[in-house]
């Protein structure tokens, strides 16, 4: 303020002194909070927070996960269309469900997002007993660029997480073209 900076802490009553007069001041966070980066964007819960890295080979990948396992990831490919691996994503994520016996079902799925832009995927479930994992999978691709989506929920311990998937996939804004 003015140029001078100060430490205050969130959701604190604070005081600070500017011209030698005590001001209030509280800083408060908004409930939800935009991620964005050059390709793409969408909103989350303040409770959580989005991490990126980069994994290799032009792939960065961005993951937040709440702590009850509700998961949403996008891995953005900077020199391939990742349409095509697809199948072979599915696979490699419920690859040891698979050798437990989880009972696994999968069918293409679209979603279109508010701008119009429509993703193809597959929703696949795996079941086994109490657990009830739902994940979506989608690709967008450009030339030699595009995105892989995937998001997880156990319905069985995170359905109360729902609104962060559903906030994730209402506020997705893809900006590669």
């Amino acid at each position: 303020i003015g140029g001078d900076e100060y430490d205050v802490s969130l959701d604190e009553d604070d005081k600070i002194k500017i011209d030698d007069k005590s001001y209030p001041l509280i800083l408060k966070q908004k409930d939800n909070l935009e991620y964005a980066i050059n390709n793409y964007s969408f909103d989350y819960p303040k409770e959580y927070s989005p991490s990126r890295s980069y994994i290799g080979e032009g792939i960065y990948q961005t993951a937040m996960m709440t702590p009850l396992g509700a998961i949403v990831m996008v891995q953005e490919y900077t020199t391939i269309d990742p349409t095509s691996l697809l199948g072979m994503m599915i696979a490699e994520v419920t690859k040891e469900e698979r050798g437990y016996g989880y009972k696994i079902e999968s069918k293409a799925t679209t979603k279109t997002l508010s701008d119009g832009t429509v993703l193809k995927g597959k929703y696949v479930t795996s079941k086994y007993k109490d657990a009830d994992i739902k994940r979506y999978f989608f690709t967008y691709g450009v030339k030699d660029a595009g995105l892989f989506i995937m998001t997880q929920i156990d319905h069985e311990i995170a359905l109360e997480n729902q609104n962060v998937i559903d906030m994730f996939f209402s506020s997705l804004k893809i900006k590669m073209k």
